[in-house]
């Protein structure tokens, strides 16, 4: 009975200690489980960092998906200040109403490549719903291809997209 009672002491710090680590096991569910009911949609083989970076894998060659990257920031209107291939990674750097853009293809194979993209505020602030958009229309302009809109399990559609085009 006395060593029962000297174990409370121990036990009710260790409960003080430990009460705020019942939301570790959220933090490995990853942030669409955190943010359900928020009107975030991932995609399967999107992944997004809490800090608001976007990884997406694409089962479609580096260049095309790079093509459609270039298609999507015309469309959207972000300047492409800087391309560059540092090893096998194709880097776009862009500006858009004071934020800067940054996408990093990386080929994983001959016909696999990860996209990650970042829209960044200022140097601390990423903005989360302006990254879903470009991913989103990234997406768009590579299901406009009818080889790359099977590979994307999209319906080819003969209706414009849901952004504005280009001027002509």
């Amino acid at each position: 009975m006395i060593n029962a009672l000297a174990l409370i002491p121990g036990t009710v710090l260790l409960m003080f200690i430990l009460q705020g680590c019942a939301a570790l096991p959220l933090a490995a569910l990853g942030g669409a489980a955190l943010e359900s009911g928020t009107g975030v949609v991932v995609k399967t083989g999107t992944e997004y960092t809490m800090g608001g970076t976007a990884h997406r894998t694409f089962t479609i060659p580096q260049n095309a998906v790079r093509a459609a990257v270039l298609e999507a920031f015309d469309r959207a209107g972000v300047t492409v200040k800087e391309e560059d291939q540092k090893d096998d990674d194709a880097r776009i750097t862009g500006q858009l109403n004071k934020r800067s853009v940054r996408v990093r293809l990386t080929p994983l194979s001959a016909s696999l490549t990860e996209m990650t993209l970042v829209v960044k505020r200022n140097l601390l602030a990423k903005d989360r719903a302006t990254t879903s958009e470009l991913l989103e229309q990234v997406e768009q302009v590579l299901s406009e291809n009818p080889s790359f809109a099977r590979l994307l399990r999209r319906p080819v559609s003969d209706t414009t997209s849901a952004s504005p085009g280009r001027p002509d």
